[in-house]
C-alpha cells in the first residue's frame, strides 16, 4: 500500500475528497474486494485438492508410511545408543590404561616417585613447622593422580597430640591441591622466636601464664636464647633437666632482613630432635605392598636407621638437616607450595657456609620445669604453646 493511497483513505475518512476523487477511490476498493474473493477461492481449491490426495492414500500405503517412520526412529536411537556405548567403552579403556600407567609412574625407581614426593612434604613440615609432624600415607588412582594424607601431631609432654589433618593431591609431581585443617586453634598459633642481640621481647605475660598453670600439667614452649650455639653445645644445656627440646631453630641469615627491627622471627626454620630420615638413609629390612583396588595400592616397610644419642650426635643431626635442605632445594617448586616465607636456596647456602647454629628451641615438659627457665640467664624470651594434662613419665 503506497503512501498516496493511505493519504486518500485518510481524506476519504475525513470527508475532504472531491466527488470525483471519492468515486474513483470507491471504484478501486470494489476491485480489491473482487481480488480478495478470487484469492480465497483459489486457496480453498488447493486445500480441497490436498484433502482429496490424502483421501486417495490407501490403508496399505498409510501403514507403510507409519512403518517407515518407526524404522527411522529406531535407527536414530540405535545410532545414539551405539555412540554412547562407544564413548563409555573408550572412557573405561583410557581409565584402565592410565591407571596402569599411574601405578608404574609412582612406583618405578629406587626410591620411587611416590616415596620422593612424600619425603619432600614431610621434610617441609619438619623444617618450617616447629614441632608439627606428619607421617604421610598415599594412594594412586587413574590419570596420574596421587593423594596423600596424614594427621598433624605435636609432642606435648610425653604424648603426640593430634592437632589437625593435612591432605594433598599430586598430578605427576606437582602438588596441585593441599589443605591444612587445624582442630586446635592453640596449636595453630605462630611460632615466634627472638634472634640473639636484638631487643628483648616482653615475656612477662607468658611467664605469668606459666606461673598460674597448675602443677599437674605439661607445656609446649618456644624458648629463645641470647647467643648462638652449636648443636652439641645446645643439647648439653638440657642434660639432667626435666625438659626435652623437640625442635631447634637455626640461624639461616634472615635475622637482619625480612623481620621487624626487634629481631622477632615469625617464620623460623630448623629441625626436629629426631632426624628426618630420607628413603636412602636407612637399611630396609622388609617391604610389603597391598593392593586396595584396581588402580590403588598401599605399602609398608621396616627400615633401620642410625642410632642417635639423646644429648649428642651433633654432627649426624647437622648433616641430616643440611641434606633435608638440599632435598627441598632440589624440589623447590614442591617445597615452595608449603614453605611460603623462607627462601630455601638462600638458607641452604647460608647454613653450608656458616654451619648449623641454634638460637632457640621448642621444649616440652612439666609446666613448673618450663617456668624455671625464667631464671636461666641464657634465655631471652619465651612463648607458651599448647598445654595439656599431666602425661610425663620421665624419672626425676
Amino acid at each position: 500500500m503506497t503512501d498516496d493511497f493511505k493519504r486518500k483513505l485518510q481524506d476519504y475518512k475525513n470527508g475532504t475528497l472531491t466527488d470525483a476523487e471519492q468515486a474513483d477511490l470507491e471504484q478501486q476498493l470494489e476491485k480489491m474486494e473482487i481480488y480478495q474473493a478470487y484469492l480465497d477461492e483459489m486457496l480453498e481449491g488447493e486445500e480441497d485438492n490436498m484433502t482429496a490426495e490424502l483421501g486417495r492414500m490407501t490403508e496399505r500405503e498409510a501403514k507403510m508410511h507409519k512403518r517407515e517412520a518407526r524404522l527411522l526412529r529406531k535407527g536414530k536411537w540405535r545410532n545414539r545408543v551405539g555412540t554412547a556405548l562407544t564413548l563409555v567403552c573408550l572412557y573405561i579403556g583410557v581409565t584402565f590404561v592410565s591407571g596402569i600407567g599411574t601405578s608404574l609412574y609412582y612406583t618405578t625407581g629406587d626410591p620411587d616417585l611416590g616415596d620422593v614426593n612424600r619425603d619432600v612434604v614431610e621434610s617441609a613440615f619438619a623444617v618450617a613447622y616447629p614441632n608439627v609432624t606428619v607421617h604421610l600415607s598415599s594412594n594412586t588412582g587413574a590419570y596420574f593422580n596421587m593423594n596423600v594424607n596424614s594427621k598433624m601431631t605435636k609432642r606435648v609432654g610425653d604424648e603426640y597430640l593430634e592437632v589437625g589433618d593435612f591432605s594433598g593431591s599430586f598430578l605427576f609431581n606437582w602438588l596441585r591441591l593441599y589443605d591444612f585443617t587445624w582442630s586446635d586453634n592453640e596449636a595453630a598459633r605462630s611460632a615466634i622466636f627472638q634472634f640473639p642481640g636484638s631487643s628483648e621481647l616482653n615475656s612477662d605475660q607468658e611467664w605469668n601464664r606459666l606461673d598460674k598453670l597448675p602443677e599437674g600439667t605439661v607445656t609446649e614452649a618456644y624458648v629463645s636464647y641470647k647467643k648462638l650455639y652449636t648443636t652439641d653445645e645446645f643439647l648439653q644445656k638440657f642434660k639432667g633437666k626435666q625438659l626435652e627440646p623437640v625442635w631447634f631453630a637455626v640461624d639461616n641469615g634472615d635475622h637482619a632482613e625480612g623481620h621487624d627491627p626487634g629481631g622477632v622471627i615469625w617464620d623460623p626454620i630448623g629441625f626436629p630432635s629426631m632426624p628426618v630420615w630420607h628413603p636412602d638413609d636407612g637399611e630396609i629390612l622388609n617391604r610389603e605392598t597391598t593392593r586396595k583396588g584396581l588402580f590403588t595400592s598401599s605399602g609398608t616397610s621396616t627400615t633401620r636407621y642410625p642410632a642417635i644419642e639423646q644429648y649428642g650426635s651433633g654432627q649426624l643431626r647437622n648433616d641430616n638437616f643440611i641434606k633435608t635442605l638440599r632435598i627441598l632445594d632440589q624440589h623447590k617448586s614442591l617445597a615452595d607450595r608449603l614453605i611460603h616465607a623462607v627462601d630455601i636456596t638462600q638458607s641452604l647456602a647460608y647454613v653450608e657456609k656458616h654451619g648449623v647454629n641454634i638460637y632457640g628451641a621448642v621444649v616440652t615438659g612439666p609446666t613448673k620445669e618450663v617456668l624455671k627457665l625464667k631464671n636461666d640467664p641464657a634465655v631471652s624470651s619465651i612463648r607458651v604453646g599448647k598445654v595439656t594434662l599431666w602425661n610425663w613419665n620421665h624419672e626425676s
